[in-house]
């Protein structure tokens, strides 16, 4: 199988600082790949780095066998790798449906001024567009709210705005930034549905950073373990689950 997303020994460095060091992994479309690790491992900078956040001091990324490395996060959003972040980016005195309209306006092939013109071809990406944006607040749960201003939502229905926002686009490769934080339990394990749907029926690569260990052990197909900047370690739920070093390092026992 092609890899969707293609890592070779990139590495990020802080004022001499190495927040990751020689990190190689590959990621394919329809798997859903966690990435674990303690506090200050380096996984939101892995996150920034593939997303152009910030800059790799070597090794390269490549997407689709395209060059990331070195291009700004626009540009890679455009090529098709999305991501969310530990804190929204939401309009709050826009209603949900709004804030998950305003990320698909990207989409919209007619353009501003197709709308502005009333152009037929216009008017009916906004119906789809519409249309989308309410199957996904519904499949969240959040179609009773989606007429509700954002800042009057809880924190965790706001998240959920944010990842339907992000899913909305229909990216081929989504990064997911701590998907659950906020979340009740139920609604974790929903969440973890739906991400394995995506990933399963829709084909979509999904990487994600989560501390819930127990949801990442049962929804991932993959998971990336870094301690210190380093990779050290890489396999299936299980085999993660049975290795020393992460046993060490993470879970702080052997």
């Amino acid at each position: 199988m092609e890899a969707l997303l293609q890592l070779n020994d990139v590495s990020v460095n802080f004022s001499g600082l190495k927040a990751l060091s020689n990190v190689s992994f590959n990621s394919y479309a329809g798997e859903v790949r966690a990435v674990i690790g303690p506090n200050g491992a380096g996984k939101t900078t892995l996150f920034n780095a593939i997303s152009g956040y910030v800059p790799s001091t070597s090794g390269t990324i490549s997407f689709r066998g395209e060059a990331l490395t070195g291009l700004p996060p626009h540009d890679i959003s455009v090529k098709g790798v999305r991501r969310t972040f530990q804190t929204g980016g939401l309009f709050p005195e826009m209603t949900a449906l709004e804030n998950v309209l305003a990320g698909l306006h990207v989409e919209i092939k007619s353009g501003f001024f197709g709308i502005i013109l009333g152009l037929p071809e216009a008017r009916e990406a906004e119906r789809e567009a519409l249309e989308r944006a309410r199957r996904l607040l519904d499949l969240m749960d959040l179609g009773g709210a989606a007429e509700q201003p954002v800042k009057d939502l809880s924190g965790g229905q706001q998240r959920m705005v944010e990842i339907v926002r992000t899913l909305a686009t229909e990216p081929p490769l989504l990064l997911l930034d701590e998907p659950v934080v906020g979340l009740s339990p139920p609604m974790r394990d929903r969440m973890m549905d739906i991400i394995r749907r995506l990933a399963g029926e829709e084909g979509i690569g999904i990487m994600l950073i989560e501390h819930v260990i127990d949801l990442v052990m049962s929804g991932s197909d993959t998971i990336v373990v870094l301690s210190s900047g380093e990779l050290i370690a890489e396999g299936s739920p299980k085999e993660v689950r049975q290795n020393r070093e992460v046993l060490e390092a993470y879970l702080g026992h052997a």
